[in-house]
């Protein structure tokens, strides 16, 4: 045995027979991967999604040249929006209030929602989201103090290498790690991520596609509100940009955005993605270890080895995608000579188990 691996195990017993410590530590890892997704989710959003030092160098309104977020984010910035149609109010032309303003109404509009996450998910689950949703509040308001600093810098770059299309980009990219990130450890970035994992797990699919419906009618409000206040004069139209019709082209790439998320969410968020494996063993004890580590049913079937001409049990289950490395390794521990084959499903129709969200 390796040293490292050596120490592996004395770190993975020791945890089995001390809960608190156990405990203790998955919630250390946890906070910090709930911090590096708020983190994320408050650089995309003031570096990609409304970025101050772009905004205010480029054009002559500071109320242009603006992606959409999707979900609880993109809610915000369609109230600021219909806000900002009655003239003269206290976020007119003003970045620092409008950035204030966002951070109070992200946090405030998540309460109903979290409430859902406690007694529709599960209660670890809702503290989580609090934790990660607190943080991006947080984070939304620090990093407007450095719209002249790094954040600034780093805006100017993806605009002047790409324009809209890299933002569209890097953002929805910053969004998408954020959700998967919150999703890896059991949590969520709130708002209408809640609301697609509660649907997921009641109906045991993507959550991604959830989002994408949900946001598309923000984003298309977000569209309509902003082309009338063009109509009303209330904003400048870009100048060598989209003219008259610079929402509609910023629909677009709101657009492009969002499936970019919705892309990085289901590549990383492997709960809901189901796998069929297929084992082919000499060991009949084998589907009985299997059952015992892993909480599905199996279908067992007698084959023969067309080169070994052997008797074979074949054993066939379904597991969710983050469940795969475990099996394998309880396979390989009880039959190394297993033959094993894994294959992706689209769908899973019919009773089947998945552990509940704590």
């Amino acid at each position: 045995m390796s040293f490292f691996k050596e120490i592996k195990t004395k770190y993975h017993n020791y945890m089995v027979e001390h809960t608190a410590a156990r405990r203790s530590s998955e919630f250390v890892f946890a906070f910090i991967v709930l911090s590096i997704s708020a983190f994320l989710f408050a650089v995309g959003y003031k570096c990609f999604m409304v970025p101050e030092a772009v905004i205010n160098t480029t054009v002559e309104s500071n109320r242009s040249i603006r992606l959409v977020a999707g979900g609880i984010g993109g809610i915000s910035q369609t109230i600021i929006l219909g806000i900002t149609l009655i003239p003269n109010n206290f976020i007119q032309n003003n970045g620092s209030a409008e950035t204030v303003f966002y951070s109070i109404l992200y946090f405030g509009i998540n309460v109903p929602i979290i409430l859902l996450a406690f007694f529709g998910i599960g209660k670890r689950f809702a503290l989580y989201t609090i934790i990660n949703v607190a943080q991006v509040s947080l984070w939304t308001w620090v990093l407007a103090f450095w719209d002249d600093g790094w954040v600034g810098q780093i805006a100017l770059f993806a605009h002047q290498n790409g324009g809209m299309l890299s933002r569209a980009l890097f953002a929805g990219a910053c969004t998408g790690l954020s959700s998967a990130l919150a999703f890896k450890v059991d949590g969520s970035a709130g708002g209408i991520d809640v609301v697609a994992c509660f649907i997921a797990l009641k109906k045991s699919k993507l959550v991604g596609k959830y989002s994408f419906v949900i946001n598309a009618i923000t984003v298309c409000t977000f569209t309509i509100l902003g082309t009338i206040k063009l109509q009303r004069g209330l904003e400048l139209p870009i100048s060598n940009s989209f003219g008259n019709s610079q929402y509609l082209g910023g629909l677009g790439f709101s657009i492009l955005y969002m499936m970019t998320t919705v892309l990085i969410i289901d590549m990383i968020n492997i709960r809901n993605k189901k796998l069929q494996v297929e084992v082919v063993t000499d060991n009949e004890d084998l589907v009985n270890v299997i059952i015992a580590n892993i909480p599905h049913g199996a279908t067992v079937e007698k084959g023969f080895g067309a080169f070994t001409h052997k008797e074979k049990t074949i054993i066939q289950i379904v597991i969710s995608s983050y469940e795969e490395k475990e099996l394998i390794k309880v396979i390989k521990e009880a039959d190394p000579q297993a033959f094993v084959k894994v294959v992706e499903l689209r769908q899973v129709y019919g009773k089947f188990f998945l552990p509940v969200i704590k």
